[in-house]
């Protein structure tokens, strides 16, 4: 009997069977955050409007019509028949083999008695299993099967009228108690190496009250109540047992306290017929801090709006309080990013400051600008500009992005409002007493998807915005560019620990001393801590940078910007037969330039001779692409050219030219960048370590002390105009230095495998570090940069044995180690170096193991970089596969020693050197080439 029970109750679990005129389109499971004021997922649909096709095919799709030509049913209710019952187990086949077959052939030998006519103790729905079914798959034929037993109620059946096996096991699947899983202690794994520094993060414990929390309960009616709506209202009448704080979904309900009884009986009337209905509460869990994430977040969103914050996006931003400045036109909303979660120490808030740039002018007044500009094709420029930006109503404090724009409309068009036509003018000043001054201005389109209960598809609802009083968001491309715009707005939006720290204590002072604030908290059980969390980190020593023959300390400051430049590199190519192109007018700039590359390219050991030169008269971009083709030859060891102003189109032809279609390595320079004399030698010099790079050299290297380890960072690059295609860069190492790099880039199309791209490159990849050592990496060590939480699990299940898989390809038999880890950037952590009774950035190579990091990951943060202005950002790096045992002391160790070999920058960067050269060729790749580079340059930095 227990078994059989137990297989009924995964079977049901599994297929979310529910009844009457309801199809479950997703059942939460007893894991499930309950969420306050969302709909539970059950959406009503009439037994007209229920699909009444069979589902053909093989498994129980084909056993699904052959019950339904047994029982004389296709998904109404069935005919009656005085067979009916011997029939159910005669027509249907024989099943064999194990699982669902095997259950369903359980059931099938199990003979069917009368259900009570009342009640039905299906409580995943609580209605009637009589009018209606699920739609498709199992959970459509165990209905079928119990539609069948409500129907026998006719039939005359055995004297002792006993309830069936399967009746009682059907019944006793909610009434038996929730099976408790045992809680997973969290994954603790610390380093020890370091100096042991004390550091302020900018997370804030949330404390538990011991005696609430999140209760579930399952809750039953009888009579059975089909609508959703209705048995919330029975709920809400009885606050004074309950309480006010509730959330309930239309089967279970969630209580911030335990009842006294395990089982409670409340009355209700009906408020139609006056019928007593009886609502019986029965006690099933009390839920896990894990399990209940998103609620929590949900409580602060709702205290975000009690504090009069203004959602956009995933932020949230105080309007009463903005920075203004009037001379560029702009303003900023101060504001704050929270996540609540729990972590290794326990449940915390993830608290940051955020903020929010507006523009003081409406998207009208930019249509009027660039009609002034260009009176022909401002329509053309206007959505070119347009389309996608994101824009704030101040009537409402609500933002929209532009999905298209209508020239052909204006606001005295009419629309549809509580049956009544209403022009976009008289809506306006109705609803929000605002006068619409220009009559003739285009109409914004915002598109939006929503659900709609007995849809399938999302309902497109289309709004139509007012250019007048929309204003815009965000920086344009042109303000990005300016120095003096980027200046002003960082003065604000630049903040200090210090100023952080006040920040998040008046957040929390605004919490605890507001009423309504704190009493959504409390009454859940939660106290928001008036402190940051204070805790124990550590701080590698100082790394030191080899050059040829000289080891050079990084200093606190992690760079050596002086030393790159007075020692010699350390592997020099020397540069006989390159091409340099300018134009006309830059002629003494291209003169000045090869003036210094010849003073400055000594001293760091790299010896560059004459140029073959070749003037452009104009600036068109043909000619660039004409003369490449034309003057490249084979012994052309790089091309050098000096344009005289930045264009994407002119850029993206010459690099498209030289990565794919005559391959050789391309420097391109911006005359502006070279036209000051003062800061000309510090250009050139770097312009010439590029050079060098490009064609194969190696500036410096980092004692790692691994013997026959392949290192290698992916990362992927995705058009945000062009969704279809993608770009994935996988970078490994070809020497035990670390200073040869393999690259390799391939696009792909939506429909491609994205791992597909991985695989080739980790195969062309192994087969180049064999041909580079004349043996195979025992172990590989993987950064994998470009991957949020949701797709850890892909990384685990799906990506790595993938890759495993791969090096298979290289060598039957080659099964190397594999340890891959996950980079992430763009995180809200924040550390401060406590100095006293004052904060400072950490130094470079500062690392936090425990407390804040993930209850179920090894995980890390790691401060590479220094930092003088503003805050620093720490890297989060997530352990996802450790198939070598390494200790965290290496891992940790090992990505920070890798953040020096980035030959681009003379110091440290935020990211495993080989996550950021994959970062720079995917972005290359897929911004400006957009098609794949040539297999030879791939032993080369090409793209720096």
């Amino acid at each position: 009997m227990s078994s059989r029970l137990n297989l009924v109750r995964a079977f049901l679990s599994q297929s979310g069977s529910s009844g009457d005129a309801a199809e479950r389109t997703k059942a939460p499971s007893s894991g499930d955050a309950p969420s306050e004021g969302v709909d539970s997922g059950f959406q009503t649909r009439t037994p007209e409007t229920t699909p009444t096709t069979q589902r053909k095919g093989i498994g129980r799709g084909q056993l699904t019509s052959d019950a339904g030509r047994a029982t004389g049913t296709s998904g109404a209710d069935s005919s009656e028949s005085d067979d009916k019952q011997s029939s159910i187990g005669s027509a249907l086949p024989s099943l064999s083999g194990r699982g669902r077959a095997q259950f369903i052939q359980a059931l099938i030998r199990q003979p069917f008695e009368p259900a009570p006519s009342v009640v039905s103790d299906d409580s995943s729905s609580m209605v009637s299993a009589r009018v209606s079914q699920i739609a498709c798959g199992r959970g459509r034929f165990i209905q079928q099967l119990l539609n069948t037993a409500a129907d026998a109620e006719s039939i005359e059946t055995q004297s002792n009228g006993k309830h069936d096996e399967l009746s009682e096991a059907v019944s006793q699947v909610t009434l038996a108690e929730t099976v408790e899983t045992e809680e997973k202690a969290p994954v603790i794994r610390t380093g020890t190496s370091g100096t042991p520094v004390q550091l302020m993060t900018n997370y804030i414990r949330l404390a538990c009250d011991p005696d609430r929390g999140i209760y579930e309960y399952e809750v039953r009616f009888h009579p059975l109540v089909d609508s959703k709506a209705i048995r919330a209202r029975y709920i809400a009448q009885h606050k004074d047992v309950l309480g006010n704080a509730k959330t309930f979904d239309g089967v279970k309900l969630f209580l911030p306290k335990k009842l006294p009884e395990a089982e409670l009986i409340l009355q209700s009337k009906n408020p139609v017929d006056g019928h007593d209905v009886t609502i019986k509460i029965i006690y099933k869990r009390k839920q896990r801090m894990s399990e209940n994430i998103q609620f929590y977040n949900i409580l602060f969103q709702r205290i975000m709006k009690v504090l009069k914050m203004v959602e956009m996006g995933r932020k949230n931003f105080d309007p009463s309080a903005p920075k203004l400045i009037p001379q560029h036109r702009l303003e900023i909303w101060p504001g704050y990013v929270s996540a609540v979660d729990e972590y290794e120490g326990g449940l915390m808030l993830n608290l940051d400051v955020s903020h929010r740039v507006l523009l003081q002018t409406t998207v009208l007044d930019h249509i009027r600008t660039l009609a002034r500009a260009n009176p022909q094709d401002y329509k053309n420029m206007a959505t070119k500009s347009l389309l996608g930006a994101v824009i704030l109503t101040r009537y409402n404090n609500k933002t929209y992005r532009i999905d298209d724009i209508l020239f052909d409309q204006n606001p005295t068009m009419t629309f549809e409002a509580n049956g009544k036509p209403i022009s976009y003018v008289q809506y306006y000043k109705q609803q929000y007493n605002i006068d619409i001054h220009d009559l003739k201005q285009p109409l914004l389109i915002n598109r939006k998807e929503r659900r709609v209960a007995g849809q399938d598809k999302p309902l497109e609802m289309i709004m139509c915005l007012i250019p007048e009083i929309c204003y815009l968001t965000g920086l344009t491309d042109e303000m990005r560019s300016d120095f003096k715009v980027m200046r002003d707005i960082a003065a604000f939006t630049r903040v200090s620990p210090n100023q952080r720290l006040n920040s998040m204590r008046q957040f929390c002072q605004n919490v605890n001393e507001n009423k309504e604030a704190r009493e959504i908290l409390e009454v859940w059980g939660l106290t928001l801590d008036m402190n940051a969390l204070v805790m124990k980190g550590r701080c590698f020593k100082e790394e030191q940078v080899n050059f040829s023959g000289v080891n050079v300390p990084v200093g606190k400051g992690g760079d050596f910007n002086r030393a790159v430049t007075s020692n010699n590199v350390l592997q020099a190519v020397n540069i006989r037969n390159w091409l340099l192109v300018h134009t006309a007018k830059d002629t003494r700039i291209a003169k000045s330039f090869m003036d210094c590359v010849e003073r400055s390219c000594r001293p760091m050991g790299i010896q560059i001779g004459p140029p073959a030169i070749e003037v452009l008269q104009t600036d068109k971009t043909e000619l660039y692409v004409q003369l490449l083709r034309t003057k490249i030859r084979q012994e052309t060891q790089i091309v050098v050219i000096i344009c005289p102003t930045s264009r994407d189109d002119r850029y993206a032809a010459i690099k498209r030219i030289c990565c794919s279609e005559i391959p050789v390595p391309s420097q391109v320079i911006n005359a502006r960048t070279l036209s000051n004399e003062a800061k000309n030698r510090a250009i050139v010099q770097k312009i010439i370590l590029q050079m060098n790079c490009k064609l194969g050299g190696t500036l410096w290297s980092i004692r790692i002390p691994f013997d026959n380890v392949m290192i290698a960072g992916i990362d992927t690059y995705h058009d945000p105009k062009q969704k279809s295609n993608s770009v994935s860069a996988f970078v490994a190492s070809l020497n035990g230095d670390y200073t040869r790099w393999y690259s390799r880039a391939c696009i792909q199309s939506k429909k491609e495998e994205f791992i597909n791209g991985l695989c080739a490159s980790m195969e062309k990849s192994l087969k180049a570090y064999q041909k580079a050592n004349c043996q195979l990496p025992k172990k590989i060590i993987i950064f994998r940069d470009g991957v949020g939480d949701g797709q850890l699990r892909m990384c685990s299940e799906y990506e790595i044995p993938q890759l495993l898989e791969s090096c298979k390809l290289v060598e039957p038999d080659y099964i190397p180690e594999i340890t891959f880890i996950v980079v992430q950037k763009r995180i809200n952590t924040r550390m401060f170096r406590i100095d006293g009774n004052n904060l400072e950035n950490p130094n470079p190579g500062t690392v936090l193991d425990h407390t804040i990091t993930r209850r179920n990951h090894f995980d890390y943060f790691l401060v590479p970089q220094s930092v003088r202005q503003g805050s620093v950002s720490p890297t989060h790096y997530i352990v996802v596969h450790n198939q070598s045992n390494h200790s965290p002391d290496i891992l940790q160790r090992l990505s920070y020693k890798l953040c020096y070999l980035y030959y681009n920058w003379p110091g440290s960067v935020r990211v495993p050197a080989c996550c950021q050269y994959a970062h720079k060729m995917a972005y290359l790749i897929g911004q400006s080439v957009k098609r794949n580079p040539d297999e030879t340059l791939n032993d080369k930095l090409f793209y720096l």
